[in-house]
């Protein structure tokens, strides 16, 4: 019995933590609070960083899938460039019709904090502030604006139920269909039974 509970807590459970931490409830800070509580000193610090790990590459696969989304076509850019500098050599005129794509070149090469980092950085919610009905997903929705990428990133990991049941006990119907009784069923039937 031991040794199954060792094996059950032995490891850090990564999507509860993602999980957690995309709580504003608890935000990074249950993770600090309760691991060490549950590991040894040494275990506790191995699982904060990984969670921290975990949870910053996921962030950043977002980003990419994110930006990969909203990059313009390379004909697009080719088209914008030459256009352009058309319009550059027609007339010496400034016109606002570039103003927005040079906003869109500057604001993004501008280093600024993640969302992820804002986030953290942010106090969590307190007991005192909680409304009565709460719910992370309703939080999610009205500050999706403000979190963009962050935001689907909670929807999609907050939206994975929990279950308690072994995937092999789950999706195994073997023992029910082949019991003491049907123990001598031909295989085609058996076969049937089981699709």
């Amino acid at each position: 019995m031991k040794e199954k509970f060792d094996k059950y807590w032995g490891d850090c459970n990564l999507l509860m933590a993602i999980a957690t931490m995309l709580d504003l409830t608890k935000k990074m800070l249950a993770i600090e609070f309760c691991f060490p509580k549950l590991y040894s000193e040494l275990d506790a610090s191995k699982h904060i960083s990984k969670v921290k790990e975990i949870i910053n590459s996921l962030y950043e696969k977002y980003v990419v899938e994110e930006t990969n989304k909203g990059a313009p076509h390379p004909s697009e850019l080719e088209s914008f460039g030459s256009s352009s500098v058309k319009r550059n050599q027609q007339s010496s005129v400034y016109s606002w019709d570039d103003f927005d794509d040079y906003c869109a070149k500057v604001e993004t090469s501008e280093t600024k904090r993640s969302e992820l980092v804002d986030y953290l950085e942010k106090g969590h919610l307190k007991k005192n502030e909680i409304p009565k009905i709460f719910s992370c997903f309703e939080w999610w929705k009205m500050n999706r604006m403000q979190y963009l990428i962050l935001s689907k990133m909670a929807v999609d990991i907050l939206a994975i139920p929990v279950s308690s049941v072994a995937s092999e006990a789950t999706f195994s119907v073997g023992t029910r269909v082949i019991d003491y009784y049907r123990s001598s069923l031909s295989p085609d039937t058996v076969q049937a039974l089981l699709c």
